[in-house]
């Protein structure tokens, strides 16, 4: 019999469905005390040769956390995207009138004094959503969420992507058939990117909900109204937060007429998102919009 293996309460891994306010987690956990949080320091394929042995690759990531750790005490550097060596509220700005990525992955110095039992917390949206319920059993797990309207408005706002050159997903490397469903939707009706993009929030919002306690499951809406407080659940001293936040769920550089559309279509849909948000929420920011 395979012994039980341990869950190391300091280790945290961050997951969400990507652009639901994972960066701007780290960047509130980075202002805690003998806390740090790193930004997708992992390249996507890092651990693909261990597949399909996936609790190999769980093995690695536990190995990557000891790295990190020794790293940030001893030479007081960690790796993690940012920007000008810090780990920012988000990594998208607008460049020349355009919405682009502008953070870059490096070294980062380290300005806090750490005790040997600090907490590190690193982000992998992909990587971790696909190999959570086996990174559940050895880490402490929390999942990002957002309403989906503004998660779709705010993917599709972002140029500079090169989607043909771009290698395959973590989601594709360590759990294929995650989104199995959604890639046979999109080889059959290539011109339907609203549906394949619904299916897919509804493939990782099932997962989280199946996978995490209900108080793992975070929403950023309620992060941004609590100042960074609801992130107690994660690390206690972040009660002490009181941060002046504000949503971006109606972002001016997200494109209205897009965001109409996408909310026509998603409030026709049915999927586990329904189960953190309503459908008036979605009807409420429409409303905004017109």
């Amino acid at each position: 019999m395979t012994p039980a293996i341990k869950r190391d309460q300091r280790n945290i891994a961050l997951t969400g469905t990507g652009r639901s306010g994972t960066t701007l987690v780290c960047h509130l956990l980075n202002k805690l005390p003998n806390t740090v949080a790193l930004s997708e320091p992992i390249s996507p394929g890092k651990f693909k040769d261990y597949m399909p042995d996936r609790e190999a690759v769980c093995d690695q990531i536990e190995l990557y956390y000891r790295r990190m750790r020794r790293r940030a005490r001893k030479e007081g550097t960690v790796i993690s995207k940012h920007i000008g060596g810090v780990v920012p509220d988000n990594t998208k700005g607008k460049v020349e009138g355009i919405r682009r990525r502008i953070a870059e992955k490096g070294r980062i110095s380290m300005d806090k004094e750490l005790k040997s039992g600090f907490r590190l917390a690193i982000k992998q949206p992909g990587m971790f959503t696909a190999l959570l319920p086996d990174l559940a059993k050895r880490f402490q797990c929390y999942a990002i969420v957002r309403n989906p309207l503004a998660v779709m408005a705010s993917a599709s706002s972002i140029q500079g992507r090169d989607e043909e050159n771009r290698g395959p997903s973590s989601v594709q490397i360590y759990d294929p058939d995650l989104l199995r469903q959604v890639k046979d939707f999109q080889a059959s009706n290539p011109d339907d990117r609203a549906t394949a993009r619904i299916m897919r929030f509804h493939a990782f919002f099932d997962r989280y909900q199946k996978v995490l306690p209900w108080n793992h499951i975070l929403r950023y809406e309620d992060i941004v109204n609590s100042g960074g407080r609801a992130l107690e659940v994660i690390v206690p001293a972040a009660r002490e937060l009181d941060e002046p936040l504000e949503s971006r769920n109606l972002n001016p550089l997200y494109y209205r007429d897009e965001m109409l559309h996408l909310g026509e279509r998603l409030l026709q849909s049915e999927g586990a998102y329904w189960n953190f948000y309503t459908k008036e929420s979605v009807e409420e920011m429409l409303g905004q919009l017109t």
